[in-house]
Formats: structure tokens, sequence, C-alpha cells
């Protein structure tokens, strides 16, 4: 798992859920507070890890991302949703964070 996306130390956002994403910065920053999430909650556990972005906005609600959970690749996307900035596991991942 790389890191895709420069992630600036000093631009971030706090969401109400207290995940903190870090921006790309500058002017055509297409990817938001989404280059890197810290602290992001993992959609049905209890589990808060940091997550990656891996491309741009695939749709209006979606952008790709993954993490590592116990030394293995958790392929996904965030999402925003009323508490906060989530990651939501695809299907075929699940089962390598216990759903």
């Amino acid at each position: 798992m790389n890191q895709k996306f420069y992630a600036s130390p000093t631009d971030t956002f706090v969401s109400p859920n207290g995940a903190i994403g870090h921006r790309i910065g500058g002017p055509f920053d297409c990817l938001g507070p989404y280059a890197k999430v810290r602290n992001c909650p993992i959609e049905g556990t209890n589990l808060r890890l940091t997550c990656y972005a891996t491309g741009y906005a695939d749709t209006a609600f979606s952008i790709p991302a993954c993490t590592q959970h116990k030394g293995r690749y958790v392929r996904g996307y965030f999402t925003n949703r009323e508490e906060g900035t989530v990651f939501c596991v695809v299907d075929a991942h699940k089962d390598r964070v216990g759903l």
C-alpha cells in the first residue's frame, strides 16, 4: 500500500466524528480533505485507522481509498455521512476487517 497523493501536514479538516483529513492544497485540489485521513472510522466496526485516497472521485459521493489492518491491504472508499467522513470497505475485503 503506497500513499498516492501528497498530504499536507498543516492543511487539515476535522470531521464531527473526529476523523482528521489532510488536503493536497493548492488551487487545483480535486480531493479536498481526503488525500490522507487519520483516525477514520471503518463502517460496521469499532476500528479507526489511517486511510489513503487511491484515485480521484468516481462518483459525487465516493472517493476510492485503501488502508491496512493487521498487515493486510483493505480496499474501499471514503464517503461523507452526517457524522462525518467514513471509510466503507468493499464486499471482497470485508473479511479482512472482521465484517
